[in-house]
């Protein structure tokens, strides 16, 4: 007699050895049913639950730790060491100077002399084995740039600042570091990017005190025009004498003011640097998944880096900070807001890196160790992985062959259990359909709670708060699966007779989809492809070991094993998962009014922990009591909507100094001005245009601010004029285009903006040259867009053919960044246009805009009393500007 399971697993004496284990069901008996292994107790599950919350917690604890920082006190006990007081204390002298725009006194004048200063006490003390060089670069120039909506730089006279330092011999090959002294208006630019250009001072400085001659030279590079973006660095690498030498660049940025600085750019192409950077930090911090988000253009930003490699040809690593994002390019980014703890890690990467990266032999011919792309990550912050696409293709194969061969061997276990191949395979797309489905449930829920909260004007409760995320999309992402598991599992069960096997079901279907994006992400050669990888390979080993050693459990061993083979990759995928969300919540602050910061924070967090909680979902069936799990996470789910709502604890900003979270506005009195084929004016006004940067903008202070009472949404001036009729900065409508205007006081402006045409010539029956001055202040930006008739064949600013951004009224449109770092001067230039033959009418409009972001005449009077009437949990930006719009 052997003993077998009947559809509910209960055990019987007498029946065949193959009795299947899916039957219509039927009661056995509870003693049985014991023997089998009863379903987890649902305390159990509720200290799961508890103890996943506690790893975060951990987590966010250990993402938080930074070294203890070194003080100047210590330096004698530290030699060769960075020490962070003394990096914060020239950060302290830098900021002091205030802002420092491109093209004002502070940037090109007070900061270039405080760099003088602070290199040459460092040249003065340098032991007398090592080389030091100093050049002061004003450039010109021009260039393309497919940033945002696409534009065209002119720049005159930017500022470089440059050291050189080596042996005495000498070497052909340069390591380039980078960082950038100016800023934007009204920010001092404390961690942009000021504590970058103190960190490479400290570095110039320890390197000028070694015993040892470096093998090869360290070019420091303090650009004077990043944030006119990219302006000085393209000027380097494009025109300077010791750019040639430059093999690969250590760029440093800053969306954030302190916390790690993750590694979020490499290469390309070149794995040898990410192999030095992983021998030599002690500190790592790097991911692949960052890369492929930043270069995919879904994080408005750009860096340096771009440019050295676009230009220059040149490899490297981007490095940057990013937490505490909210001062980002405010008032509010000093020299305060800079852990001495931050910049001692930092400080202490950058001298191992740069260190090891000075003696590599791959330094003598880079082209040689040119190999491909790479799959980066570094774990939990201890150390780096790293591997390139195609041992990535070979490691991905062989663990999508093991999934496979374990779900196999899983199948056949069923099969001799007395399940068919087709029973089995059925229940396991079903399985897998559910999964995809309860994912799909959980993005639904997310968007109509989203949907409610912007419709109920309750959005953005995390920006001040963030642990408003984990009430309001992290509970539905475990919720609604569950719910849905459940309701399709009474379905299964008519079939299939154990919860245990139910389970495992349900763990081979997720296995089953990570294995599919796993191949997907082989096929297509992408560099996060480890988060599947992840997913896959544990799930497998674990499968694998249950089959082979551990085949008869069905307890609670069962349960550790599988807690046991999720453990890594869960704690590795939470702690990405919580390094994006820190991220990309200071973000939504400042993305548009058009984007729904909810809806797309609401996505992106469901997302994120849908595929976090994969592998954790299916234990709900294994719950005794599966109710009582989730009326308590329900409940906790919607009392914390009703406390969102009905609290003020859903207020999405903050003023406190010590927790800033400031709602911000960018408002610009700006004149406009509309002229006619004739040239004749025929509209002027003036006003605040009021750039709506978020989703709450600019209702949250209507009642506050009386003006905000008055004012209107643009939109018909959309149709009639390029760019709305409106003077941005930047090339930015296709995502900043909700914004408002309210009349005002008169501007004062010193320098008049004016624009007019030279020429117009036919080169050929069909081929019309128009050449125009233009003069203004030292920031301005010109609009072009040809009728549909006509067509842009080139223009005198660029031997390219011009960079075309966004259609207006289904015709082409082209936007160009002119700057000035001295004093402005005339501006002249020509556009080729083909026309049809005979055409006597119109072929183009112009808009040109001028703005004033520094100096005494940055802010007029009518704006200065409106800023003083805004809350302190808001931070204002602004300046005076002008736009002019022309029919030729």
């Amino acid at each position: 007699m052997v003993k077998v399971m009947d559809r509910r697993g209960v055990r019987h004496r007498g029946k065949p050895k193959d009795a299947p284990e899916f039957l219509p069901s039927h009661r056995g008996d509870d003693k049985g049913r014991q023997k089998f292994g009863l379903p987890t107790p649902t305390f159990h599950l509720i200290c799961f639950l508890v103890g996943l919350a506690v790893v975060f917690g951990i987590i966010v604890y250990v993402e938080k730790q930074l070294p203890t920082p070194l003080m100047v006190e210590d330096e004698a006990n530290n030699p060769g060491r960075f020490i962070a007081e003394r990096a914060k204390n020239t950060l302290v002298n830098l900021t002091n100077i205030g802002p420092r725009v491109t093209g004002s006194y502070e940037n090109e004048v007070l900061a270039v002399n405080f760099l003088k200063n602070a290199i040459s006490l460092t040249m003065q003390s340098a032991k007398p084995i090592h080389k030091i060089e100093v050049d002061f670069q004003k450039i010109s120039g021009s260039f393309p740039l497919t940033f945002l909506d696409g534009m065209t730089h002119v720049y005159h006279d930017v500022q470089n600042v440059i050291v050189k330092i080596g042996s005495l011999k000498g070497s052909d090959h340069s390591i380039l570091m980078n960082c950038h002294f100016d800023t934007v208006s009204d920010s001092p630019g404390g961690s942009d990017d000021g504590a970058s250009c103190v960190l490479m001072l400290e570095i110039l400085r320890l390197l000028s005190q070694a015993d040892k001659p470096l093998v090869h030279n360290l070019v420091l590079l303090f650009n004077g025009a990043e944030e006119n973006f990219m302006q000085a660095s393209h000027g380097f690498i494009t025109k300077h004498k010791w750019a040639k030498e430059i093999r690969a660049v250590v760029n440093l940025e800053s969306c954030g003011a302190g916390g790690r600085e993750v590694m979020f750019q490499s290469g390309p192409n070149h794995p040898w640097l990410m192999r030095i950077y992983s021998e030599n930090v002690g500190y790592p911090f790097a991911s692949s998944l960052a890369q492929e988000i930043f270069q995919s253009g879904f994080i408005p930003g750009d860096t340096d880096y771009r440019i050295f490699r676009d230009f220059g040809g040149v490899p490297g690593l981007d490095f940057a900070w990013y937490l505490n994002g909210y001062v980002y390019h405010t008032k509010n980014d000093n020299a305060a807001h800079v852990p001495l703890g931050s910049l001692q890690r930092t400080g202490d990467n950058m001298v191992a890196l740069v260190s090891g990266l000075l003696s590599a032999e791959e330094l003598s011919n880079t082209s040689k160790h040119k190999e491909g792309r790479i799959v980066f990550f570094d774990f939990l912050g201890a150390f780096i992985m790293f591997w390139s696409l195609h041992a990535g293709d070979f490691l991905n194969v062989i663990t999508l062959a093991l999934s496979m061969y374990s779900m196999m061997s899983n199948m056949k276990e069923a099969i001799n259990r007395g399940l068919s191949q087709k029973q089995y395979l059925k229940q396991l797309l079903s399985c897998a359909g559910t999964a995809l489905q309860s994912w799909l449930l959980s993005l639904f829920v997310a968007v109509a709670l989203a949907l409610s909260l912007t419709a109920l004007g309750r959005t953005m409760s995390w920006y001040a708060r963030p642990i408003w995320i984990i009430f309001l999309y992290v509970l539905p992402s475990l919720i609604f699966p569950m719910i849905l598991l459940l309701y399709k599992a009474q379905k299964q069960r008519k079939v299939v007779v154990s919860p245990w096997t139910l389970f495992q079901l349900y763990y081979d279907s997720y296995q089953l989809v990570w294995s599919i994006m796993l191949l997907l992400s082989t096929l297509f050669r992408v560099q996060s492809g480890f988060i599947p990888l992840f997913w896959v390979i544990f799930p497998t080993i674990g499968n694998l070991i249950r089959i082979k050693v551990f085949q008869h459990w069905r307890d609670w061993k069962w349960l550790l094993l599988h807690a046991t083979m999720m453990f890594l990759p869960f704690v590795q995928c939470a702690y990405m998962t919580l390094n994006a969300v820190q991220l990309f919540i200071p973000i939504m602050g400042r993305t548009g009014a058009a984007n729904n910061g909810e809806l797309i924070l609401a996505v992106l967090c469901t997302v994120m922990f849908c595929l976090l909680f994969s592998y954790i979902i299916p234990i709900i069936l294994l719950v005794r009591n599966p109710k009582q799990v989730l009326t308590l996470l329900i409940s906790i789910f919607v009392g914390s909507i009703l406390a969102l709502i009905f609290t003020p604890l859903g207020f999405p900003y903050s003023g406190d100094p010590a927790s800033l979270a400031q709602q911000r506005f960018a408002i610009l009195h700006a004149e406009r001005s509309f002229h006619d084929i004739k040239g004749d004016l025929i509209n002027r006004e003036t006003g605040f245009w009021i750039v709506d940067l978020d989703i709450n903008s600019p209702h949250t202070v209507r009642g506050i601010v009386p003006e905000m009472d008055r004012i209107q949404p643009v939109t018909t001036d959309c149709d009639k004029y390029l760019y709305c009729g409106m003077p941005y900065f930047i090339p930015i409508l296709s995502f900043i285009w909700k914004t408002h205007w309210v009349e005002a006081p008169p501007i004062s402006v010193p320098i008049n903006t004016t624009f007019n045409i030279l020429s117009r010539e036919k080169l050929s029956q069909s081929v019309q040259r128009l050449t125009f001055n233009v003069t203004g202040p030292d920031h301005m930006g010109l609009m072009i867009s040809p009728v549909k008739e006509a067509e842009l064949l080139r223009w005198s600013i660029l031997e390219e053919p011009p960079l075309a951004g966004p259609k207006w009224k289904g015709r082409e449109t082209y936007f160009v960044y002119f700057s000035y770092a001295d004093k402005p001067k005339a501006w002249v230039f020509s556009l080729d246009l083909r026309v049809p033959e005979g055409w006597n009418e119109a072929v183009v409009d112009i808009a040109l805009t001028s703005h004033f972001v520094h100096g005494p005449h940055q802010q007029s009077q009518p704006f200065k009393d409106l800023v003083r009437q805004f809350p302190a949990w808001t931070t204002v930006t602004g300046w005076q500007s002008t736009y002019k719009s022309f029919i030729y």
